[in-house]
């Protein structure tokens, strides 16, 4: 999916969403966004180098909720908050799988790490056995489909 066919959805969803009223403090896209810095460091951090659509989104849009998603933000606005950098630090120690967004369940959704890149297809982990699973070509296609619920 391209960047104009995503934001045309994004917005598509935000009007949608404009009358609607949530409750306090709940906002349901709360665009923790990334500066270059950040994701350059995190990259770093996790010897990682993360998708353009990804970095792209990130300095965009941001991390947090993002409608019916929850997606890490690079850096946590506090210390007790779940960040991109502090959850694959304690959860992914092999470095063969950077996690974006939790399922709920334990499991993740992220990207499998191949020689230091992270692949362009978002892939589902799953918690019971370590199993990756495809779920979706690029991460705007896996934005559009489970945060946005675009052709569901």
């Amino acid at each position: 999916m391209e960047i104009e066919e995503f934001e045309v959805h994004l917005s598509a969803a935000r009007a949608k969403r404009a009358g609607l009223s949530s409750p306090e403090g709940f906002d349901v896209f709360e665009s923790r966004v990334a500066s270059e810095a950040e994701l350059s460091e995190a990259e770093e951090t996790l010897q990682a180098q993360l998708p353009g659509e990804y970095r792209e989104f990130m300095k965009r849009h941001g991390g947090g909720m993002f409608l019916f998603l929850d997606l890490l933000p690079v850096v946590a606005s506090d210390d007790q908050e779940d960040d991109l950098v502090r959850v694959n630090v304690a959860e992914f120690k092999d470095g063969d799988f950077v996690a974006v967004a939790p399922v709920g369940t334990g499991d993740w959704w992220g990207f499998s790490v191949v020689e230091g890149r992270c692949a362009n297809q978002v892939d589902f982990w799953d918690h019971e056995d370590g199993q990756v699973q495809f779920a979706a070509t690029g991460f705007l296609e896996f934005l559009a489909y489970e945060g946005l619920r675009v052709g569901r």
